[in-house]
């Protein structure tokens, strides 16, 4: 069968432009974290975050000194003797540790009711130590805080998870790559950090593709942060990804004979 070359021409021409267009929208949009960011340029250091203990938190304390028999009632862990009459600990980090009740107190072995709330953890080793002092329950001692259950949630276009943080530290880039990194349906302009502070609930968006995250105050996120990615767009149902698909492949399907018939 004869064709009009000009007309075989163009109709292989467009077919080609649509082929490429549609190969084209199928691809991961990309975006770049800090876009801004000046290259070999220093950006000023605020001073770093410290975490502060929370009500809710519960925290892991030791206590040791040079004469460890001395430390023993400050510990709450458990204690046993070897058979060489030497004394050790099971377990030097309490897993249940001291919760901080509503007023920012925990009760603490001897020396009672102790306020540790809104301190941050060299100050909680700090004031703990200096209590141990002014009792004269031991002269060297050394104290150690961790909180236990510093938790962040993340939901959206981020994978759904329970991140805990045991160094009781974290920003909010350092959460995002812990998390997989952001799904190519997130909107990376638009990432929220949702925080309970003094009895209120307060919302704060960030550009991760803006320098500006680093002076924001959910860069250093908190305990029981919820960080949420908002997605670009809905997903798609099981019934519309099967259309989706289907009318892809179709439209291959067609290309793919038409470009043999007109080539014949």
């Amino acid at each position: 069968m004869n064709h009009n070359p000009q007309l075989r021409k163009a109709a292989i021409g467009f077919l080609l432009v649509m082929t490429i267009l549609m190969l084209d929208s199928c691809k991961t949009k990309k975006f770049i974290y800090l876009e801004d960011m000046p290259v070999d340029t220093a950006l000023t250091i605020p001073p770093k975050y410290q975490t502060r203990i929370k009500p809710g938190d519960r925290l892991s304390i030791h206590v040791s000194c040079s004469k460890q028999e001395l430390a023993l009632p400050f510990n709450n862990v458990s204690y046993h003797v070897t058979n060489e009459g030497k004394t050790t600990a099971s377990d030097p980090y309490a897993p249940d540790g001291y919760l901080v009740d509503e007023k920012g107190y925990i009760n603490f072995p001897v020396l009672g009711r102790v306020y540790v709330g809104d301190l941050t953890m060299p100050m909680a080793n700090e004031h703990i130590k200096g209590l141990i002092l002014e009792g004269n329950h031991m002269p060297d001692a050394v104290v150690e805080t961790r909180i236990t259950n510093f938790t962040i949630y993340a939901l959206g276009a981020l994978t759904p998870a329970k991140l805990l943080v045991p160094e009781g530290q974290i920003n909010i880039l350092q959460a995002v790559a812990q998390l997989g990194d952001l799904s190519s349906h997130a909107q990376c302009q638009r990432v929220r950090v949702i925080r309970e502070e003094d009895g209120q609930r307060i919302e704060y968006d960030l550009d991760m593709t803006d320098t500006g995250i680093f002076n924001s105050p959910a860069f250093y996120l908190h305990q029981n942060d919820i960080v949420y990615a908002e997605p670009r767009k809905r997903k798609p149902d099981g019934t519309n990804q099967a259309a989706f698909w289907i009318s892809i492949l179709a439209t291959l399907a067609s290309i793919a004979y038409s470009i043999t018939y007109m080539t014949k």
